[in-house]
């Protein structure tokens, strides 16, 4: 079942989107590996993961939907921030930003009655509530912690517990 034009190129702008939100949360892994907060690093790399396989939930539909899927270049996310919690407060306003997009996206969906799409996107819808909250909360630990490295360390412990990375083995 062919998609409305304008549907298909939406979710073209979101699969981007989602590749670019990967970009950057990798770029974020790599600001908090140099400076030695490995469990931020963990967690933004898990993000990036995450946002990766968003944009190919994306990416899937479009196929099945006979749809013809365009990339776009990614542009150069920021590279390093004054403290980590600059970081993690970008990190949230870009999946404010997303949720957004997603909400908009549905609308447009909505509009042409392409149900099939208003029904793919009803996950993302719930995922950007969990997102949110998660960057929310992580943002009030950060703030929190209100420059007081030892604190900023144990976040960085649990946040590194909490998505450990999987080693090279168990590819």
């Amino acid at each position: 079942m062919k998609m409305n034009p304008e549907v298909a190129e939406a979710l073209n702008a979101q699969i981007n989107a989602e590749l670019q939100a990967s970009y950057t949360y990798l770029s974020m892994a790599a600001y908090f590996d140099s400076v030695a907060l490995p469990g931020f690093a963990a967690w933004f790399r898990s993000q990036s993961l995450e946002e990766n396989e968003h944009a190919m939930r994306i990416y899937d539909f479009v196929v099945k939907r006979e749809g013809r899927v365009v990339l776009e270049g990614n542009s150069k996310p920021k590279g390093s921030y004054n403290t980590p919690e600059t970081a993690i407060a970008a990190a949230l306003e870009m999946e404010q930003g997303v949720t957004a997009q997603i909400n908009a996206l549905f609308a447009l969906a909505k509009e042409h009655d392409d149900y099939s799409a208003q029904h793919m996107l009803n996950w993302f819808l719930d995922e950007q509530i969990e997102e949110e909250d998660v960057f929310a909360t992580v943002l009030d630990k950060a703030r929190a912690a209100d420059g007081n490295r030892w604190f900023l360390l144990e976040l960085d412990k649990e946040l590194g517990a909490e998505r450990p990375l999987p080693s090279p083995d168990d590819a």
